[in-house]
């Protein structure tokens, strides 16, 4: 986790003028040409006796080129700045001022900061301008040691990174730079400023207006050159950066947070080509066999947590000591963990307890791929920050308990986020009772006076191509083992054979004649219980016939241990078409929430279906208005238009060709739902409002009235209503889309036959127009927006 610093900067460009010269270090020796007792005098006499016999290098402004042309006398006068042989010093290099490409640097700045191999680069990253940045603050600090004397620790206020292509090894740096050969000219003259000025730039550190206020940066000229010092931090930096991260409580359980530690742990370790895992403390009493807080690159979340007991996991827990394995290939212990260990290419392991209050509550774990490649020196450099794993571990196991919890709410029980705040009422009622009286009852939960939606994306004749399915795969399946049989016979003939190939015959009829109920089961019996057991013996005693059994048994599915070609194809375009619908639905769901919270509910039949139900009993702290129900309802026409458009995309991925049929049920007068605690779901409360229950369950059946014509076609909605001043308001829905282009002016108001227990009821058909281009996203679908 880094906290960000927000620069305030009105530059656009470099404010001053700078210039790369010698003469403040020639002015240098000299002085020290003029103290016959100073070390150096011989030295920089004789330096400076060849330098003024070079006028160019004299000037008060030279080209990097020059340098290159004098490249002895310019080694001998920056001998002076950097010690020949300062390795030892670390990298060191001197720069044109305020620039990045050294004029000239020791080998170890070429070998640790600066070659092929090698990129340099700010370690955070938190604007474009950030180089800029960096030399303008050089700049004032340049100018307050000059004019003001002003003396402070002269640091690049970025920590850089360097990273090795090659190794993938990563070191961090600051950067100290030293302003004794670089001069300061002001062409006007200087402001002065007190301590309190001067501490009031430092508190406005980066803000940059501040400090050009009282320090203009364009009445400045700096020339000479800047010696700089790399020190490196990486310990300090990567540890700091490492602490920062754990805080933030996402890093443990997201990806990109976990990767981010595993790259600072290989950091300290000081290997690139680390694994690195952290797991909580499985609970080995549980039922479950997973430990799914399992942050491990070796063994995953799958690994049965059982196996672990006596292997380095479990010794490290019980010994509360970190256990190291330097080579796997020479340990004698067969231990199932440490066969696999062995397979996945891991030879040397280490496991490190995570305590918190003198308790066990997880593990880290660090393995490489060679022998003897970690040490208890490397790992016992996480040291310091072993509790602060450990509380991140604790925490973000609590997040996960948590992140399930919710996870469970949404995806497996009737508990939607609107209702939410009265089931935690209701619990809350109920464990005040359980401490006063000891009762656990619940009060009913009930909402009086909602409105019902209710929608159906159907696939049309879903029996019928099922039917095909199952039908041109028994054929087929039985087709081949008679041909297996038949072959047989030309080697032997066998009356038991023979009586199965009769069989085989038969059911081809049957199959071919059409399929009743229970036959599809006494089929597939007959082939896994008489025909396969014989064709094994055949394969067994016969070797002509290994190559035609073998060519059955393969087109037949393995687990299945039957032919499920035709039936794939269906069910995987079922699930194609009813992925896409759901899809749709719950990315538009979420959005209407956001207009006004109302209780939804989805479930799949042979299509997607759903419930919905908005009133002012759902909500808290919102005022309900019907204009509400008025915007889910259009919503409910534009997520159908969406849907229709969608699935006739979809036909060319279809491997068994099917589409959809769409409808929609209004009721127009309030009733209660009611949670019905035995099945975990709401249903509809009250004996008037069970007729609304009995439509929704028949109405996909319902035919035009005077012809067996079904109300839901391909390619249309059917709107089903009761009373015809219900329809008045999707009038004008329909004239918006009509508008839109997104359905065609076919509408057709119809009568339907009456359904048992639902009688009167009428329709209105609209048609969805495929060949409207433009996009059926719906954007905030706000009705006033519409201007309906």
């Amino acid at each position: 986790m880094n906290v960000e610093k927000e620069f305030i900067c009105n530059y656009k460009e470099i404010p001053f003028k700078v210039s790369l010269s010698l003469i403040p270090l020639i002015e240098e020796l000299r002085e020290i040409s003029n103290k016959k007792n100073h070390p150096y005098y011989l030295n920089a006499s004789d330096v400076l006796e060849r330098v003024n016999n070079i006028p160019e290098l004299l000037a008060d402004s030279i080209k990097p080129e020059l340098l290159r042309k004098h490249a002895q006398i310019i080694q001998q006068l920056m001998s002076f700045v950097i010690i020949p042989n300062s390795d030892d010093f670390g990298p060191e290099a001197i720069y044109t001022p305020f620039e990045n490409n050294p004029i000239f640097a020791n080998s170890s700045y070429h070998e640790k900061i600066s070659n092929d191999n090698l990129e340099l680069e700010f370690a955070t990253k938190f604007t474009k301008d950030q180089e800029k940045l960096a030399i303008i603050f050089q700049a004032f600090l340049a100018v307050l040691k000059t004019y003001y004397n002003f003396d402070f620790s002269t640091d690049v206020p970025f920590t850089f990174k360097v990273y090795n292509k090659n190794t993938g090894e990563e070191r961090f740096y600051i950067k100290h730079f030293n302003l004794k050969h670089l001069k300061v000219k002001t062409k006007n003259k200087i402001q002065p400023l007190s301590k309190d000025d001067i501490h009031e730039l430092f508190d406005n550190a980066t803000d940059f207006t501040v400090w050009n206020e009282k320090i203009p940066l364009k009445d400045f000229e700096f020339s000479g050159f800047i010696h700089s010092r790399y020190i490196n931090v990486t310990h300090d930096y990567v540890m700091s950066e490492l602490k920062s991260d754990l805080i933030d409580k996402d890093t443990i359980l997201s990806n990109k947070g976990f990767d981010k530690i595993t790259d600072k742990v290989r950091v300290l370790i000081d290997n690139p080509q680390l694994f690195f895992g952290i797991s909580a403390r499985p609970n080995l009493q549980a039922n479950s066999k997973k430990n799914n807080l399992w942050r491990n690159t070796i063994l995953k979340a799958d690994f049965d947590k059982h196996k672990l007991q006596g292997s380095i996991y479990d010794k490290a827990i019980k010994t509360e000591k970190i256990q190291l394995v330097s080579d796997y290939q020479n340990i004698q212990d067969e231990h199932p963990v440490n066969r696999q260990f062995i397979e996945l290419g891991i030879r040397t392991h280490a496991v490190t307890p995570l305590l918190l209050d003198n308790e066990v509550i997880g593990m880290m774990e660090f393995a490489c791929q060679s022998p003897k490649t970690l040490s208890m020196f490397q790992i016992m450099r996480l040291h310091e920050v072993f509790p602060i794993f450990a509380l991140a571990l604790k925490r973000s196991r609590e997040e996960w308990d948590d992140t399930l919890q919710a996870i469970i709410q949404n995806n497996f029980t009737a508990i939607h986020p609107t209702v939410l705040w009265r089931f935690r009422e209701v619990a809350a009622q109920m464990l005040r009772a359980k401490q006063t009286d000891g009762a656990t009852t619940s009060e009913p939960i009930i909402f009086q006076d909602v409105l019902p939606l209710y929608g159906a994306s159907d696939i049309k004749g879903s029996s019928l191509e099922r039917n095909k399915a199952i039908q041109s795969d028994l054929q087929e399946q039985l087709q081949m083992a008679e041909s297996v049989l038949v072959q047989f016979g030309k080697y032997k003939t066998i009356p038991i054979v023979n009586d199965l190939i009769f069989k085989i015959k038969q059911n081809i009829k049957l199959v071919e004649s059409g399929l009743n109920s229970g036959d599809e089961v006494s089929i597939v019996e007959f082939m896994k219980t008489e025909i396969s057991p014989i064709l094994d013996i055949l394969k067994v005693r016969i070797k002509d016939m290994q190559e035609p059994i073998k060519a059955y048994t393969d087109i037949l599915d393995p687990e299945l241990g039957i032919l499920y070609k035709k039936r794939k194809d269906f069910e995987d375009s079922v699930t194609l078409i009813n992925d896409t619908v759901s899809e749709i639905i719950d990315t538009e769901q979420a959005k209407s929430q956001e207009v006004f919270p109302h209780y939804f509910e989805k479930y799949r039949t042979d299509g997607i279906e759903y419930n919905a139900y908005i009133g002012q009993s759902l909500v808290q702290d919102i005022d309900y208005n019907d204009i509400y129900l008025s915007n889910l309802r259009l919503w409910q026409l534009l997520v159908k238009v969406k849907v229709a458009r969608s699935i006739r995309q979809l036909q060319p991925k279809l491997k068994t060709k099917l589409d959809i049929t769409q409808l929609i049920l209004l009721h127009s007068n309030p009733l209660s739902i009611e949670f019905r605690q035995d099945e975990k779901k709401f249903d509809v409360a009250g004996t008037y409002n069970i007729r609304y229950e009995i439509t929704k369950k028949r109405i996909d059946k319902a035919l035009i009235k005077g012809s067996n014509e079904r109300i839901t076609q391909v390619g249309k909605i059917a709107i089903i209503y009761s009373h015809s001043s219900e329809i008045n308001e999707y009038q004008k829905f329909i004239d918006y889309l009509i508008s839109q282009g997104f359905i065609t002016d076919n509408i057709e108001y119809l009568d339907l036959e009456d359904l048992k227990g639902a009688a009167g009821l009428h329709a209105l058909r609209i048609e969805v127009n495929f060949n409207c281009s433009k996009s059926a996203e719906i954007e905030g679908f706000d009705l006033l927006q519409t201007g309906i």
